[in-house]
């Protein structure tokens, strides 16, 4: 059995948050200018931020850096509610296409950005999952301490804290048509799953995890949110997690938080 945290518990589960507005869909060209108004801000985040209040827990937000200039209200107010701001690019490029000027430039931009609302992201998910062989040593120079990839175990590689994901515990993954490929790819049906199904295997997972004794990334995406079946099954989600951590089964923590305890672990 693992020892996670300050408390040394069995388990522990990273609770983070990816994308915000329409920064993917101006980076995929399906919308060509911001509104300010997407319906993931003003109606979906509100309501999870509540959420997460409600049952005590704490998230990482990765956020793409043009939210800085469309939403800086939102950005604000998810980390005067006490959660982690982390950079998603600046908006959501495909982070395994940039050449090596362009990726330097994005972070550079990014950080500043966020600068200007004085807040410093400490953690990086690339958007895709993959990093570039060079990501590390820029993440480093702009002073990222923690990286949040697709696969991989959670460790520290030279300087740098990996808090890894698994496709298998990302809503999207298992929502959304766009995933079927990957669906197949990792051995998984090719149709969705209704979210209530979803609900119920995340909760299972969970279990497992706090049976097993083990760590594992969860991400979830407001703008799925927006429909009334999946913000039940994300209502459901959290009160089950949060009835994990009151019976001291499993460490819930935002990512920053867990990289700063496996630096502790590490060197202790």
């Amino acid at each position: 059995m693992g020892k996670f945290g300050p408390d040394g518990l069995p388990s522990a589960v990273v609770l983070t948050v990816d994308n915000l507005g329409e920064a993917s869909a101006l980076e995929r060209g399906t919308q060509d200018d911001p509104t300010g108004s997407d319906p993931s801000v003003t109606t979906a985040l509100p309501w999870l931020l509540d959420e997460l209040e409600a049952h005590d827990l704490t998230a990482t937000f990765f956020v793409e850096a043009i939210n800085t200039e469309i939403y800086p209200d939102a950005v604000r107010e998810i980390a005067a509610r006490g959660h982690e701001l982390g950079l998603h690019g600046w908006r959501h490029e495909e982070w395994t296409a940039l050449p090596a000027a362009d990726e330097r430039d994005v972070i550079g931009r990014s950080m500043d950005a966020f600068g200007g609302l004085g807040a410093r992201p400490r953690g990086f998910r690339p958007p895709g999952g993959e990093l570039n062989a060079r990501s590390p040593t820029l993440l480093k120079e702009a002073g990222i301490e923690w990286c949040s990839p697709a696969g991989g175990e959670a460790g520290l590689r030279r300087g740098l804290a990996y808090v890894p994901f698994d496709w298998r515990l990302v809503d999207a993954y298992h929502l959304m048509d766009s995933f079927a490929a990957l669906r197949i790819a990792r051995g998984d049906p090719e149709s969705p799953l209704e979210p209530s199904a979803l609900a119920d295997r995340f909760e299972e997972e969970l279990q497992d995890l706090a049976n097993a004794g083990s760590r594992q990334t969860l991400i979830l995406h407001p703008f799925l949110m927006l429909d009334d079946d999946w913000s039940e099954g994300v209502h459901r989600l959290l009160g089950f997690i949060r009835e994990l951590v009151r019976e001291r089964r499993t460490w819930a923590a935002p990512g920053g938080a867990f990289a700063d305890w496996l630096r502790g672990a590490r060197t202790s």
